[in-house]
């Protein structure tokens, strides 16, 4: 990681690039349908959703490998790196387990008028592709009827990860699912699992 740039939020819903950073992207692959958001965390909000398998280019990630500067097509903004995944000899690797075999180029970020949430816990990745089920209507209707109190949680929310238990769940009447408010997304979840099985977009 030799290349550092600097990016300065504007706003809470953009930021201003310094520095010729185009140069340095590189290609690699969304693994989920993956938020595209307009900071590096869960608590900016979502633009876009980039679809499973999509290819991006990455301008660079935080030190951390958590979160990448991401174009897809002509939309700019964040995505959580746990979900980009980059060719290598051994195969296709998410970014935070990529190691050696690219040299990422590090961006750092900050905040302007943006108030950090407080993290209930971390949500676990999901391991390979999950499909999303399709709800019934009624159970759409009731959930988005619903005012329930929302929680962050550190990483991005996908189809198939896992929530933890530190994210209160609520029942859905005359349904096997529960549904929380996580990350600014309602999401249906399997009770016992824990597991999101949609994302209501």
């Amino acid at each position: 990681m030799k290349c550092e740039h600097l990016l300065a939020v504007a706003t809470a819903v953009g930021f201003v690039l310094v520095g010729g950073q185009a140069a340095f992207a590189f290609t690699a692959v969304s693994s989920a349908h993956l938020n595209l958001r307009t900071g590096p965390g869960p608590q900016y909000p979502v633009v876009a959703t980039i679809g499973r398998d999509d290819k991006i280019d990455v301008h660079g990630c935080l030190k951390e490998v958590t979160w990448c500067d991401v174009n897809w097509g002509d939309q700019r903004g964040w995505a959580s790196a746990d979900y980009i995944a980059y060719d290598t000899e051994d195969g296709p690797k998410v970014l935070p387990l990529a190691g050696d075999a690219i040299d990422i180029p590090l961006v750092t970020y900050e905040e302007v008028e943006q108030v950090a949430p407080e993290f209930v816990g971390t949500v676990t990745p999901v391991d390979g592709f999950v499909e999303a089920i399709t709800p019934p209507k009624m159970i759409s209707a009731y959930v988005s009827e619903q005012t329930v109190e929302p929680v962050f949680v550190s990483g991005e929310v996908v189809v198939g990860a896992v929530l933890p238990e530190t994210v209160p769940l609520y029942a859905v009447p005359e349904s096997p699912y529960h549904f929380a408010m996580v990350n600014g997304q309602n999401v249906l979840v399997e009770k016992d699992t824990r597991k999101i099985v949609y994302i209501y977009r």
